[in-house]
């Protein structure tokens, strides 16, 4: 628990199958999870698997950032009864941590979990997604069992249903129909980059006026994409350019080996295009002209209100009391129950590109109406018995459209990055932003950049060792005369790069109380954390002609949805992670010690890298010892005592960070020699624009202070150089296939000064 807040309210979610397997419970708990994140940041959502066993590498269960954990009750096939004795182990051990248990699958087939949830007072939910309402679950026991097992349901607070038939039938046999909820699945769409549709379809060889069918889903009998394809041939007799494309993961080998046959059977070799899995399906949706759904079994079917979000006609095998709802024959697609109709609703579609956009339009609305995720999100919430934690109402805010599958801070979504060479590289990152008392609070009033017009000091340094510096630049800096012309003269000259770096209490828009908390960018709404850093970017974009690639949040406040943050704005690097060094109030948890200054990819995609600054544990109990001896040592009560200097002395233990800000020019030294023992072959120095003007920081108070730190700037680079045999190079260098940074285009009118919202 961080201290000065309360004690978070924890939901955990029970699902019997979950990644590396797919399921649509899964992929749909992941989703509104971050939508639930956003509205509500202080409850946190785990996860308890039961049927899939614990993967080999962490990292295949690490898809969704907000999960704060995912537990596997086993490593692997186990007996049903050894099964539910876990179970009930595990709950024993861990039910205390949870408010609320929401049973997403019925896993626990003797109730003896769900009894004891009920004991510990826990509020216990129950969800009908597929084919499970409660009289089907029921069914499922022995006939002189049903009545027992009847009472036994009756120990959940709320049942959850994803479709008028399954709420029907849950609601005719729950002994208080009010506590049965009618909740679809919610979507979330983000916005589609530009010209996204057209590299989609140029990536699948399609032609302008060629007609795309999209599937989504799981390739296995119940989706029936069989059918999809044997229907093919004739709608090719109208539209010899038609594709099917089908975008889902191969559940059952032997059944896409079969569609592959019947591909080739069917002379299709060049017009069915297997995607496979994708975690970010959106892309393919732009491509499509309608979405094609054979689905012959479905509690909801997500996918389907997907490509409505996403303007599509669609064109639905109907199940009733499932997909009649939205499915709106002739007004938002058509729905089929045989090949002709199918066939036929297909080649209207493709010839009318009238109807398709009138169809998509009228769908789009009435997705956002009745399935944005904002307000699915809410509703679960108030199911949870948290309606109160929530702190943006649903119609407050517009969706985001932020993904869930990357973490700065979370070890599980980690990759480590090779480095670039065996000879070491380092990199200068420069904090560009305004001079304000470090001793003082916050305050927004303080935007002075005049310290900007000194960077030549250290650029007489740079150029005797060939450094180009990036300079991470706050808003102050950019949308100021004063601040941003040093720097466009350095960028024009090619003598630095510009990155960005947030601090949240002088970037607008201005909404949040100013306060110590506030300061980290992490602990703000992820919609607000959003809408600052894009402000910031399309200043920096406006100022200096470039979209800045390379992002830092100010005091290394990096949050939760950071990461996630960076991938939505087209970020390729983050240098928010300042190892040993956890922010205090900052989302950081104790899992900070265990992350290194190397850099790693921070998404299975490997979209984004992160290139934390240089520091270590350094001295004689550092190696064996130190993740368990730092949360100790660096604490202001260990530092009050005199124990953190005496280990230092004494040689045995220190922390030190790469930067002419309160380290000396030998304890530099010292750390490189350490690290690069250690194997690091990257090397990040670091320091802020206002310690070139003596007075603003604690670190440079007069003319003689700036000598030395200027003398020691010199002097690192001379031992990087000379001693160790480095280079100076760019952060481009550590992420591989990194595009050369651009040239500036000029640039246009001077944006509003800084304060304007």
């Amino acid at each position: 628990m961080r201290a000065g807040r309360a004690r978070p309210s924890r939901v955990l979610h029970v699902l019997k199958y979950y990644r590396p397997a797919f399921t649509g419970e899964g992929v749909f708990l992941e989703r509104s999870s971050a939508v639930m994140q956003e509205l509500a940041p202080e409850v946190e959502h785990e996860l308890l698997v039961t049927h899939t066993p614990r993967p080999a590498a962490p990292q295949e269960a690490a898809a969704c950032s907000t999960l704060a954990r995912v537990a596997y009750l086993t490593k692997g096939p186990v007996g049903e009864i050894a099964r539910h004795l876990r179970l009930v182990w595990w709950l024993l051990r861990h039910l205390h941590r949870y408010d609320t248990v929401h049973v997403r699958t019925h896993a626990d087939w003797y109730f003896m979990g769900y009894l004891l949830a009920r004991l510990m007072r826990r509020r216990l939910v129950l969800s009908a997604t597929l084919d499970d309402s409660l009289p089907v679950l029921i069914g499922w026991y022995r006939p002189q069992l049903r009545p027992l097992v009847a009472r036994g349901l009756r120990l959940f607070h709320a049942y959850v249903s994803i479709s008028p038939k399954l709420h029907a039938e849950t609601r005719a046999v729950a002994a208080d129909p009010a506590r049965c909820h009618l909740i679809p699945c919610g979507i979330t769409v983000p916005a589609s980059p530009p010209g996204q549709r057209a590299r989609m379809r140029a990536q699948l060889g399609v032609g302008p006026e060629d007609p795309v069918l999209l599937f989504v889903g799981g390739l296995c009998p119940r989706k029936d994409p069989l059918f999809l394809i044997e229907a093919l041939p004739e709608i090719r007799r109208a539209h010899p350019g038609a594709r099917l494309v089908l975008v889902g993961p191969p559940l059952e080998p032997d059944y896409v080996r079969h569609l592959e046959e019947r591909v080739a059977a069917l002379g299709l070799g060049g017009s069915v295009i297997f995607a496979g899995e994708q975690l970010d399906p959106h892309p393919w949706f732009d491509a499509a002209d309608m979405l094609v759904f054979a689905s012959r079994l479905e509690g909801f079917g997500t996918v389907v209100p997907e490509a409505m979000a996403h303007g599509l006609p669609v064109v639905v095998r109907h199940l009733p009391g499932v997909n009649d709802s939205f499915v709106l024959d002739g007004r938002t697609g058509f729905l089929f129950t045989d090949a002709a109709g199918y066939v036929a609703a297909v080649r209207r579609l493709a010839a009318e590109p009238a109807l398709r956009r009138r169809l998509g339009g009228a769908g789009r609305l009435l997705a956002a109406e009745q399935f944005g995720m904002r307000g699915i999100a809410a509703r679960y919430l108030g199911v949870y018995g948290l309606a109160e934690r929530i702190v943006s109402p649903p119609s407050a805010e517009p969706e985001t459209g932020l993904g869930c599958t990357a973490s700065i801070l979370d070890p599980r979504f980690h990759t480590p990055v090779p480095p670039p060479s065996d000879r070491p590289l380092l990199v200068t990152m420069v904090d560009a932003e305004e001079a304000f008392d470090w001793d003082k609070p916050f305050s927004r009033a303080a935007a002075d950049v005049s310290s900007m017009r000194c960077q030549h000091l250290a650029h007489r340094v740079f150029e005797r060792h060939g450094a180009v510096p990036v300079y991470l630049t706050d808003y102050p800096v950019a949308s100021q005369e004063e601040g941003r012309a040093p720097l466009r003269e350095l960028l024009q000259g090619g003598h630095c790069e510009i990155g960005a770096q947030l601090h949240p209490w002088v970037t607008p828009p201005f909404v949040e109380e100013v306060c110590e908390r506030n300061s980290f960018a992490g602990n703000l709404p992820a919609p607000l954390e959003l809408e600052k850093a894009r402000r910031l970017t399309e200043m920096l974009g406006e100022t200096f002609g470039v979209h800045p690639q390379i992002y830092r949040t100010g005091r290394y406040g990096a949050g939760p949805r950071t990461a996630d943050i960076l991938k939505r704005l087209g970020y390729l690097a983050d240098s928010s992670l300042d190892p040993y060094w956890p922010p205090e109030g900052s989302h950081h948890g104790s899992d900070i010690w265990a992350l290194s200054a190397r850099p790693y990819w921070v998404d299975r995609e490997r979209r984004l890298i992160e290139i934390p600054t240089s520091a270590a544990l350094v001295g004689r109990l550092a190696r064996r010892h130190g993740r368990r001896l730092a949360p100790l040592t660096f604490r202001p009560l260990s530092e009050r005592l005199g124990a953190t200097s005496l280990l230092a002395r004494l040689g045995l233990f220190e922390r030190i960070r790469l930067s002419p800000e309160g380290m000396t020019i030998e304890e530099a030294k010292r750390l490189t020699r350490a690290m690069l023992a250690e194997g690091h072959r990257v090397f990040v120095l670091t320091y802020h624009t206002p310690s070139l003007q003596p007075g603003n920081t604690p670190y440079v108070r007069t003319q003689e202070q700036l000598h030395r730190f200027l003398a020691w700037l010199d002097e690192y680079y001379a031992f990087f150089r000379e001693e160790l045999g480095g280079r100076c190079g760019s952060w481009r260098e550590v992420r591989p296939d990194t595009p050369p940074a651009a040239v500036p285009a000029p640039v246009a009118a001077s944006p509003q000064p800084v304060g304007s919202a």
